[in-house]
Order: C-alpha cells, then structure tokens, then sequence
C-alpha cells in the first residue's frame, strides 16, 4: 500500500510538472501561431492588391490603403506621396502602357510588414511623362515594403530599377558637360 501510495503521489507531481509546462508551452506556441496567422493575412493584402493592380482596378487603393497612407518613392524621398498621387501615377502608367503586368517573384511578411519583390512590364503605347510612345517593350524590377495596421496599407516604400524603365523606352543617360 505504501508503495502504490509513493507511485500515485509521484504520478502525480510528474503530471502536474508537465501540465505547468504545457500551459507556458502552449501560451507561446499560440503566440507564434497568432503572429503567423497575421502575417499571412498581410501577406493576401497585398496579394489581392496586386492582381487586382492586374485588372486595371485603381479603387483597390481607396479598399486597401488608409486615408492617412503614406508613399516614399523612391525610399530615401522625405516628402511621402499620398493614396491619391498613387492613384495619379497609376492612372498614367495604365495609360501609357495598357498592358502593365505584374509578375511577382517573392513576398513575405514580417510582424506588420510585407516585402514583395515583382517584376513589372509592358509596351509603351502614350506618352509618358514627356515621353512620346515608343512602342517599346520594357521590363523593370520593383521592391516595395508594406507596413500593414488594422488590415489596411498605412505606408509603402519602393525602389525601381527607373534607370532601367527609362532606358528602354529608349531615353539616354550622358554626363553633363563641364563648364570650363
């Protein structure tokens, strides 16, 4: 009887150690579960304002970024854009080049934020920022960072390969001639 007694009492204090353990475990675990769920939800976000991007649809900034959204293009700029210069230039890029497509190559999230690298392209058939249609086919490499609150894009900041975009629309970099 002593025996069983001395078995059950430490049956017992094993389970009760392991169910302190558990409960820490688990509240952790739950955590890293929640933080991941966020991060996918983020993740979609900006998922479906690509595609929608896709079809043209520039309502999808007024759906998916706050009022108070912020634009830094390109990264180092001081003086952020708004949703409506956004929806400006997207407006001229889809005129421009009608057939604008976005093919992403990476995304991934991190806490409240969202890194997509995408690579765009398309033909110049307008104007463009002073720049008759060429007719050219242009692609070009885009990384933006999201920074997503309460499910709603509060601020974006891009860099492009512009370089790259201007070139093949058939624009030339030379050095400024010294003045002597």
């Amino acid at each position: 009887m002593k025996k069983l007694l001395c078995v059950v009492s430490l049956v017992v204090l094993i389970c009760f150690t392991f169910a302190c353990q558990n409960k820490a475990e688990k509240a952790e675990l739950e955590k890293f579960r929640a933080q991941g769920e966020l991060e996918a939800r983020n993740i979609e976000i900006i998922k479906t304002l690509i595609a929608e991007l896709g079809k043209k649809n520039l309502d999808i900034f007024l759906k998916l970024y706050a009022p108070d959204f912020r634009f830094y293009f390109p990264s180092n700029s001081a003086t952020p854009l708004t949703r409506e210069d956004e929806i400006a230039m997207g407006k001229a890029m889809f005129t421009a080049i009608p057939d604008f497509v976005y093919d992403i190559t990476e995304i991934f999230a991190v806490k409240d934020r969202v890194v997509l690298r995408c690579v765009v392209g398309g033909t110049q058939k307008a104007e463009f920022e002073g720049i008759p249609p060429t007719g050219n086919k242009m692609t070009f490499s885009v990384i933006s960072i999201f920074r997503i609150k309460d499910g709603l894009i509060v601020e974006e900041v891009e860099d492009a390969d512009m370089l790259g975009f201007y070139q093949q629309l058939g624009m030339e970099l030379k050095p400024k001639e010294v003045k002597k």
